[in-house]
C-alpha cells in the first residue's frame, strides 16, 4: 500500500510538468531589428500618394520645411520634447525666419502644422497619424501647398517628422512678417499645438490684410467692412475691442467667429469724432517745383508783336543807313569819272 502511495506522489509532479503547454517560436514576436532608416523622400511620396488617393493635389517639397523637419527630428532624437522650438520661436516664426512666405493670419502664427512619431517604417508613421483628426489634417488638408520631412535614428526606432504649410499666392513674404518675428500676440494654440488656433477655428485666409480704421458716424457708431484676409480677431485688435463685444453688437452667436469679405460689422458705439483744431493750418503741397514749371501738353506758343514805338525807331534807323550808303557810292562814282589834267 505504501508503495502505491509513493508511486502516486512521484507521478503527480510528472503529470504537472507534462500539462504545461510547450511554447512555440511563433508565440513570441521577435523584436524588430533596426535596419537602414527610410529616406525623407519615401515619407513625402507616401503622403502625396495618400493625398492623390483622396483626390487632393500633391504637396511640393520646400527646402525651408525640409530643414526644419530635419532639425526637429534631430532634436527629438537627443532628448528634446516633441514640437520643440529654438529660441522660444513659434513654428510659424521659425519658418518665417528661414525665409518661408507663410500665409494666413500671422498674428495667429500662420497656416502650418507638424507631425512627428517614433516608428520603424514609413507606413507605420502614416498609419499612426491617421489615428486622429489633427494629425490627419496635417497630411490631407486642402489648405496646404508645401511639405518637408526629416528622419533621425533613435536607440530602438526612427523619429519621423513632417512639416506642411501654405505659402502666399504670390510667393512673397507678408508685409507684417518682420514684426511677427519680433513680437507676436500668441495664443497657447499657436505656440504649442500642431495646428494653429486659426486652423482650429476655421479662419484661414490665404494672406493677411491690415485693418484700416473707419471714421465714427455722427451717431457714434463705427462700422467696418471686412476685407479678404481679415479675421474677427484682427478686427477686434485693431479697434481695441474684443471678439465677444463685436459678436454682441451684431447679434452673432458666441460660436460664430467666421467673417466673410464684404460683411459690414458694427464694431463700436458711442465713439466720438475728432473735432478739427482751430489752430490747425493747412499746408498746400505744390505739385511741381516752382523753378521747373511744367507746360500743359496742349500749350502752343504764338509770336508776340513788338510795340509800335519800337517798330518806328527801327524804320528811321534803316533810312539813315541807306542814305549814308547812297552818298558814299555817289562820291566813289564821281572820282572814277573825273578826267586827269594834261
Amino acid at each position: 500500500m505504501r508503495g502505491k502511495q509513493l508511486l502516486i506522489l512521484l507521478l503527480i509532479p510528472a503529470l504537472f510538468l507534462f500539462s504545461i503547454p510547450k511554447a512555440n517560436a511563433q508565440d513570441f514576436e521577435p523584436t524588430p531589428t533596426l535596419g537602414a532608416p527610410p529616406s525623407p523622400a519615401e515619407v513625402i511620396n507616401a503622403i502625396n500618394s495618400l493625398r492623390i488617393s483622396y483626390g487632393l493635389s500633391p504637396l511640393s517639397v520646400h527646402p525651408v520645411l525640409m530643414q526644419i523637419a530635419q532639425e526637429q527630428a534631430n532634436g527629438i532624437a537627443v532628448g528634446l520634447p516633441g514640437h520643440w522650438r529654438p529660441n522660444g520661436l513659434t513654428l510659424g516664426q521659425w519658418m518665417i525666419s528661414y525665409g518661408y512666405p507663410l500665409s494666413g493670419d500671422l498674428t495667429l502664427d500662420g497656416y502650418r502644422s507638424e507631425n512627428w512619431v517614433q516608428a520603424f517604417t514609413v507606413q507605420d508613421a502614416v498609419n499612426a497619424w491617421l489615428g486622429d483628426d489633427l494629425h490627419t489634417n496635417t497630411m490631407l488638408s486642402v489648405d496646404r501647398s508645401d511639405i518637408g520631412a526629416g528622419i533621425a535614428v533613435g536607440e530602438n526606432s526612427f523619429y519621423i517628422v513632417i512639416e506642411t504649410a501654405l505659402q502666399t499666392r504670390n510667393g512673397q513674404m507678408q508685409s507684417n512678417a518682420y514684426d511677427i518675428l519680433t513680437s507676436i500676440p500668441m495664443t497657447q494654440g499657436a505656440y504649442s499645438q500642431m495646428e494653429t488656433q486659426s486652423a482650429i477655428d476655421g479662419v484661414l485666409p490665404q494672406y493677411s490684410v491690415p485693418v484700416s480704421l473707419s471714421t465714427p458716424l455722427p451717431t457714434g457708431n463705427v462700422y467696418h467692412e471686412v476685407r479678404y484676409g481679415q479675421t474677427l480677431w484682427s478686427i477686434a485688435i485693431a479697434y481695441h475691442t474684443t471678439i465677444k463685444q463685436i459678436q454682441g453688437l451684431n447679434n452673432l452667436g458666441d460660436e460664430s467667429i467666421t467673417v466673410y469679405e464684404g460683411q459690414v460689422l458694427l464694431v463700436q458705439t458711442g465713439a466720438t469724432q475728432l473735432a478739427p483744431s482751430s489752430e490747425a493750418t493747412v499746408t498746400s503741397v505744390p505739385t511741381a517745383s516752382p523753378n521747373l514749371p511744367t507746360p500743359s501738353p496742349t500749350q502752343t506758343f504764338q509770336p508776340v508783336d513788338q510795340p509800335t514805338s519800337q517798330k518806328g525807331s527801327n524804320s528811321t534807323l534803316s533810312l539813315v543807313v541807306i542814305g549814308i550808303g547812297a552818298l558814299f557810292l555817289a562820291g566813289v562814282f564821281a572820282a572814277m569819272t573825273r578826267k586827269k589834267p594834261l
